[in-house]
């Protein structure tokens, strides 16, 4: 029998039975019965009450390619804690052929043994049901006292043995800091960098990210606002920032994240790596300079060759960042929402998917010829010559028969095929990209584009796939001054 692995377990704090241990108990089961494991599939901090769990549906869909007869787990709640999705997906494995074994539970394959497995499941149902009552009624009745309900503490406050909220003497004044800054005007990178320069760590003792200060400015808490699920109590605990302050803020930063493409960071280049000047071949940087006259900062890639030798004499030198990243954008977007640019990358993937594995042909022709080798052998053993050199040859081909078969699964699972619906699927979703937002565009750009290279009258921008290019004249590049003469 051949059989894959699944675990599981709930979350980082469960450790009822780590995923080591389920997989050391169901390789022990599978020796003891003399089952071969093909491979294992892991979901680690995810809930058996969803089937949302990737592993979990990779194996469903591997289920139907008749590669395995069994999946084995540790205890059937593993597999499932809902009997409904357990009942949908047994009923779906049973059609390829495929059953669910548990290591530890000794349940027969007769009619006590379907009732044995539904009560397990059942109970299991059950205890995930009532554990999840009992953890929410005891969390509200601490919420309606205003209590800490666990997890990690929140920035700017200590917990005393009440579980109770406490200002922080030491990080409180940080985060009225952090509000104070942002209202004056500082962005969000300039006052991660100062809390760095100042040695600030987050709760965990981990250095500041813009993460942890958007969090900050978000958090109501900060305002004395207590809430948990639909319990919200105002002055439920010590306020750090005054209301009218936390106000301002909050319209600040709604304005901001309305205001298009605003790319503060200094590393947001889309286009490093990508860009190169068309005259001297060299790659262009991203560099950024603030006006001494307006105090207006200003962002541009720069030829590399113009900055250390100034051996480059091309007419655009360095170009203004957002027109060039833009433009690169919009092309890309009109290639993705081309119809015919879909089939072409579609129709290429599943060509390339032929050609990729070099094992994979050549064990199919190995067990064809085994295959043919054993008819032969069968033709002569019909014929009445049979002997002992028949019957161990004939035993030799079978063995390298089943050896190649396992060989195949098993390139097949490392290397498994994308269906042409799959790849039409992915580059469709890039559609609905919103291009304002920044990890959008460099999805985009990094999923789509080779390389752009600007020369002195248009620029050429190379896509990701044979004989993809686009031309874009200076002129059509939002009728406005690309170039940024030197840089401010």
């Amino acid at each position: 029998m051949k059989a894959v692995i699944y675990a599981r377990y709930s979350s980082d704090n469960q450790r009822e039975e780590s995923i080591e241990g389920q997989l050391r108990e169901c390789t022990a089961y599978c020796e003891k019965n003399d089952i071969t494991i093909l491979r294992t599939y892991i979901d680690r901090a995810m809930s058996a009450k969803t089937d949302h769990r990737p592993d979990f549906q990779r194996m469903i869909k591997d289920s139907a390619k008749g590669l395995f007869d069994a999946i084995i787990v540790w205890k059937l709640d593993r597999f499932a804690r809902n009997r409904y999705d357990s009942a949908h997906y047994k009923a779906q494995l049973r059609k390829y052929g495929v059953k669910v074994l548990s290591a530890t539970e000794n349940i027969s394959d007769g009619p006590e043994g379907i009732i044995l497995e539904s009560m397990l499941e059942g109970m299991a149902e059950y205890y995930s049901a009532e554990l999840a009552e009992k953890v929410i009624r005891g969390h509200t009745e601490n919420a309606l006292k205003c209590k800490y309900n666990g997890g990690t503490p929140t920035f700017g406050y200590t917990i005393d043995k009440d579980k109770h909220y406490q200002l922080d003497p030491r990080t409180a004044p940080v985060v009225l800091e952090i509000f104070t800054r942002y209202d004056q005007g500082a962005t969000m990178k300039e006052i991660r960098d100062h809390l760095a320069d100042k040695g600030v760590t987050t709760v965990r003792g981990r250095g500041i990210d813009l993460n942890f200060v958007a969090a900050i400015l978000h958090n109501r808490k900060y305002i004395g606002e207590y809430s948990y699920r639909h319990i919200v109590t105002p002055g439920g605990i010590p306020a750090i920032v005054p209301q009218d302050l936390f106000d301002r803020v909050q319209q600040r930063m709604e304005k901001n994240k309305r205001a298009p493409a605003r790319h503060k960071a200094d590393d947001d280049y889309l286009l490093t790596t990508k860009l190169f000047c068309g005259t001297c071949k060299a790659m262009m940087v991203g560099e950024s300079g603030t006006s001494g006259t307006k105090g207006r900062k200003y962002h541009y890639y720069r030829c590399v060759n113009t900055k250390r030798h100034k051996t480059c004499n091309a007419k655009h030198k360095s170009i203004k960042k957002e027109p060039i990243e833009d433009a690169v954008v919009s092309a890309v977007m009109d290639k993705v929402m081309d119809d015919a640019f879909v089939e072409y990358i579609a129709d290429t993937v599943m060509e390339l998917q032929t050609k990729e594995s070099t094992i994979l042909p050549a064990l199919r022709k190995q067990l064809a010829e085994t295959e043919t080798g054993i008819n032969n052998m069968l033709n002569a053993i019909q014929m009445g010559i049979i002997n002992e050199s028949t019957k161990q040859r004939l035993d030799e081909l079978e063995a390298r028969k089943k050896e190649t078969e396992l060989q195949i699964i098993q390139e097949e699972m490392r290397h498994p095929a994308l269906s042409r619906e799959d790849v039409v699927w992915w580059i469709c979703r890039f559609r609905t990209l919103d291009v304002s937002k920044l990890d959008e565009r460099r999805r985009l750009i990094d999923s789509f584009v080779n390389s752009v290279t600007v020369f002195d009258d248009h620029v050429l921008i190379t896509f990701n796939y044979k004989e993809g290019e686009t031309t874009i004249p200076f002129s059509s590049l939002d009728g406005s001054d690309l170039e940024s003469v030197g840089g401010p």
